[in-house]
């Protein structure tokens, strides 16, 4: 093997290999080489000593160890196989021409991904995501986890009393939509035990990250605050509001911004150290309560302000979102205006649904300001296959070359949750190092092989076919579920959609979809039923039975306007029975299990009060999200076994009941009466608790069975005929 010296950065890049390779970390080396700056690179060099991995920090060094893999050994880490198939004998393949990344800045995380996926991740699941990165080329990932110490110190030195402080927080899974300057002081307070143990948590990742090259993005501050303080110190502040909720905000003239701003950020940096990069979106999906250009400058001013008092090196790291969500407001003068007001050099911009709903074309490509092309893909997590491969391939290398979007300085994944579409993961890193992938198609065999281990003709068709009906959509989500609706007795008894519902549902089966599915079932063996290509059987399904559960829906739904109670039954009753089918289904996939969000949330706990405090939170985010009446709920349904048995399904049976009530009886259809009925038993669900019943019929882990037996008996009940 190579010699190479033993420092901290060897070190770290060398441990990492040996947590994804195991005992077969010995026939790799690591050899960080770091720069003077510049883009990132690296290269590999496997003859009979070895495989030297060799790059320009620890993120080069993994990226260049998933080269490999991917490459020579036809193998790969995603998130849901993230232990590699190494051959026998590594490949022989000299050394490679060095691969140089085109992008300064690969961003990862978008804020509300720590309520949604991560809000209850321990340090061993963090750990393997830190790795997921690394290996994905991940340089600047947002860091958010444990800020919440921050602000309680700072809160305390500015005369708060710690109940107070820990109210204002609020509880543990809402805490991304309080950095947000969107809601504070709900579902909570937050527990002491809880801000100590992720200060902790925080620092480790942090720790981590930085051993491996990264430089993540932590907070700024953009004027929110608790109003008992702007009460208590007489400032200048305003009320905003946000669907359920409103928020005190200080007026950037008032003293107090920068008083506390740069305390709350000393503070911060005291615990968390820094990397220059601090995010502030002062009006993420809020009206500025100014008009005036100058005014919005003034604001700009004030936010970087803040970081430039404790850090002069600073860089705001800015969210593009409201220049679309708020495009109304945000005329072309007051966007300017904004920009203008920060230098150039001392902001990065996140152009964060680049892939669907681009900023950068609307704004001068951000007057000149570094930028970066980022896939959102997923709103709040719901269900469904989605994404746009063909856009991700090549989006951002036809930015590069627009001369709006000559400034662009980075590519990354903004996602609100994840956990779905690993293959969108993947061609976004190649794109990462590469800046575009020319023929998606044939991208596409290679990645199917690395997943499944093996090329045959139904598993290429399989993926051409997917690529068709799911990854090349023109819309901006996957079709709505309706299952994770909240069902309605108003009108024509369609049920409510969740705001912002990427897409409604539909009641087709796309063909293509139908024929990947009987393909990949045809395919798969008993072996292949707990890997990648039982997940994906899983997920081809899943979203079959979306579909047919949206047809059923409807012919209940008409059935019952005409008051044909026969035909009413046999179509509500197949509904009932596909949402079981599902239920059924998704129990075969540990990553499909409401039973683990919630022993993850209550494993934080050091009391048994604290225990229902964060259960609670971990069901109402997935459900009602907001309170009892809430515009948001649904927002972030999922598919997941236990919640669509013990959640999901007996709201539509309660839906059931109530129609074939009234047809019997010949009585209207009461909707006034179903709805209160409705969401009081949504409120008695988020206050159950797992500790004093089962959440769901449905077979747990030891019983569930395998993915492809579940699905072999589904087919022959909702597959169509050939023909």
């Amino acid at each position: 093997m190579w010699y190479v010296p033993q420092t901290p950065e060897n070190q770290a890049a060398q441990q990492l290999i040996q947590r994804v390779v195991g005992d077969r970390a010995a026939e790799f080396t690591a050899d960080v080489v770091p720069g003077a700056g510049g883009h990132d690179w690296f290269e590999v060099d496997a003859g009979p000593g070895g495989v030297a991995l060799r790059g320009s920090s620890g993120v080069a060094v993994a990226s260049a160890l998933r080269w490999y893999l991917r490459t020579a050994c036809r193998t790969q880490i995603t998130w849901d196989a993230p232990v590699p198939r190494l051959p026998d004998r590594l490949p022989r393949i000299g050394t490679t021409a060095r691969t140089t990344s085109p992008y300064r800045h690969r961003y990862h995380f978008n804020v509300c991904t720590f309520g949604y996926t991560t809000a209850f991740w321990d340090w061993a699941r963090w750990e393997r995501h830190i790795d997921w990165m690394a290996l994905h080329g991940v340089t600047t990932p947002l860091a958010m986890t444990g800020l919440e110490a921050a602000w309680q110190q700072a809160l305390l030195r500015a005369g708060l009393d710690d109940e107070t402080a820990r109210r204002f927080l609020g509880g543990p899974a809402y805490l991304p939509w309080n950095w947000l300057a969107s809601l504070d002081s709900w579902c909570g307070p937050l527990p002491q035990s809880w801000i100590d143990d992720h200060a902790d948590l925080g620092r480790r990742i942090l720790d981590r990250e930085r051993s491996l090259g990264m430089r993540p993005v932590l907070q700024g501050f953009s004027g929110h605050v608790p109003r008992e303080l702007t009460a208590d110190r007489n400032a200048r502040s305003t009320t905003l509001p946000w669907w359920d909720f409103e928020v005190g905000v200080l007026d950037p003239r008032d003293p107090l911004f920068e008083e506390f701003g740069s305390a709350l950020l000393t503070e911060q940096t005291r615990l968390f150290g820094t990397d220059h990069h601090y995010a502030a979106d002062p009006f993420i999906e809020t009206t500025p309560p100014v008009s005036a250009p100058a005014d919005l400058a003034r604001v700009a001013r004030a936010v970087h302000g803040v970081m430039t008092a404790v850090d002069d090196r600073a860089t705001w790291v800015l969210q593009a979102w409201p220049f679309a969500y708020r495009s109304d407001y945000w005329t072309p003068e007051r966007t300017q205006a904004f920009l203008d007001a920060i230098p150039d050099d001392r902001m990065l911009i996140l152009d964060l649904w680049a892939e669907h709903r681009p900023v950068w074309q609307d704004t001068a490509g951000y007057r000149g300001k570094p930028w970066g092309w980022c896939m959102l893909h997923s709103l709040g997590g719901r269900p469904g296959l989605y994404g746009r491969l063909d856009e991700i391939a090549t989006g951002a290398a036809a930015a590069r070359t627009d001369e709006r979007g000559n400034s662009l300085a980075g590519v990354g994944a903004s996602m609100e949750a994840f956990g779905g579409d690993p293959v969108l993961y993947e061609l976004l890193a190649d794109v990462a190092w590469q800046g575009r992938v020319e023929d998606v198609h044939a991208w596409l065999e290679s990645w199917t092989e690395a997943r499944y281990g093996r090329r045959t003709p139904g598993l290429l068709r399989a993926w051409e076919l997917l690529h068709a009906a799911v990854y090349a959509a023109d819309g901006p989500g996957p079709p709505g579920s309706l299952i994770v609706c909240r069902p309605t007795l108003k009108g024509d008894l369609r049920p409510e959609l969740p705001v912002h519902l990427a897409a409604p549902p539909s009641p087709a089966v796309p063909p293509d979809l139908a024929e990947a599915w009987t393909l990949l079932a045809e395919e798969a063996t008993d072996e292949d039923s707990a890997g990648p290509l039982g997940r994906d059987l899983c997920d081809v399904t899943a979203q079959v039975l979306t579909h047919v559960a949206c047809d059923q829906q409807q012919r209940a739904a008409d059935a019952a306007l005409a008051r044909d109670a026969d035909r009413f039954e046999a179509a509500a009753t197949a509904l009932l029975s596909t949402i079981e089918d599902l239920d059924r289904l998704l129990a075969t996939r540990p990553e499909y299990r409401l039973e683990s969000w919630l022993a993850d949330a209550r494993s934080w706990a050091t009391t048994p009060a604290e225990a229902d405090l964060y259960e609670s939170n971990a069901r109402r985010i997935l459900t009602v999200w907001g309170h009892a009446r809430s515009e948001l709920h649904d927002y972030s349904g999922r598919h997941w076994a236990g919640l669509v048995g013990s959640f999901h399904l007996p709201r539509w049976r309660r839906w059931y009941d109530h129609i074939v009530r009234a047809l019997r009886t010949g009585s209207p259809y009461k909707d006034e009466e179903f709805e209160a009925s409705l969401i009081d038993w949504e409120e008695r669900w988020t206050a159950d608790r797992t500790e004093t019943r089962s959440e769901t019929t449905t077979p747990g882990p030891d019983t569930a069975g395998a993915t492809l037996d579940v699905v072999r008996t589904l087919m022959p009940r909702y597959r169509a005929p050939r023909g």
